[in-house]
């Protein structure tokens, strides 16, 4: 219990670390958040414009694009630890996290508690502001199911943040990083349904826990009809996790043994 109890300590010290460095930057949050809410009303204007025998209204679209990008802002949380492990050695205070009682892998875990925390809240804000300014129509029934499955969802998308974490310590850069983000936005359903993709290239809105989550949230929230059944898109997502959180572990682990072998974790 002790022990425990320090890891929780520590884990808990980083995250009030990194809300304090966070909000020392005043404007941050309040951009953030005006950011969200002005491409949210592009779209809700831009929904006026759509009639798809797909979606049906616009105020359908709207809805579907909604979930799409407060989703899209919580997977980008979930990349953040790369930048913040760039950002640690280049200040020079990773080794402090080194010799944390969490050690070098659990402090990087930790390290992405904070953004993932925030960006909920972010998304939560901009349901809000959709909601009281175009009039979102919210599920209440089953909103309150949303927020497991974006923890489950979350969890995914910070194991793929910590693969390319493992390759800052590796290779000292997170190659390809961009690429993913922008191709799971592509083949994800951010802003149009995943069935409008040409054959050749559907596959690869399977193979990745983004389509899932998503799917589950509009229908959560939204009422979005599910391309399957609730119970198996949540054994997707949950499949994803149960693969990618021990792989991403180990392999940041091992990346972490490695550098240090070769004297390298200390260099950026």
């Amino acid at each position: 219990m002790t022990v425990l109890r320090l890891y929780a300590s520590a884990a808990l010290g980083i995250i009030q670390r990194d809300a304090v460095l966070f909000f020392s930057y005043r404007l941050r949050a309040v951009t953030q958040v005006v950011g969200l809410c002005f491409t949210l009303s592009i779209f809700y204007f831009v929904s006026r414009l759509v009639r798809s025998d797909v979606l049906g209204s616009p105020d359908r679209y709207f809805a579907f694009v909604v979930v799409g990008l407060v989703i899209m802002s919580v997977l980008q949380s979930g990349f953040t630890a790369p930048q913040l492990l760039r950002q640690e050695l280049v200040a020079g205070t990773f080794e402090r996290l080194i010799a944390s009682p969490l050690g070098a892998a659990g402090a990087v875990l930790s390290m992405l508690a904070f953004p993932m925390l925030y960006s909920c809240l972010v998304a939560i804000a901009g349901l809000v502001y959709a909601k009281i300014v175009f009039d979102l129509s919210i599920t209440w029934s089953t909103a309150p199911l949303a927020l497991p499955v974006a923890l489950l969802g979350g969890l995914a998308f910070g194991s793929i943040g910590l693969l390319f974490t493992a390759s800052v310590i590796a290779l000292k850069q997170a190659a390809g990083m961009n690429w993913v983000i922008a191709g799971l936005t592509l083949v994800g359903g951010v802003y149009f349904p995943v069935s409008l993709l040409p054959g050749w290239i559907r596959w690869a809105s399977e193979v990745q826990p983004f389509t899932p989550a998503v799917n589950l949230l509009r229908h959560l929230l939204v009422g979005t009809p599910l391309p399957e059944s609730a119970w198996s898109e949540l054994l997707t997502l949950l499949g994803f996790v149960v693969v990618l959180v021990p792989l991403a572990i180990g392999l940041l682990s091992f990346a972490l043994k490695a550098a240090r072998r070769s004297g390298t974790v200390l260099e950026y």
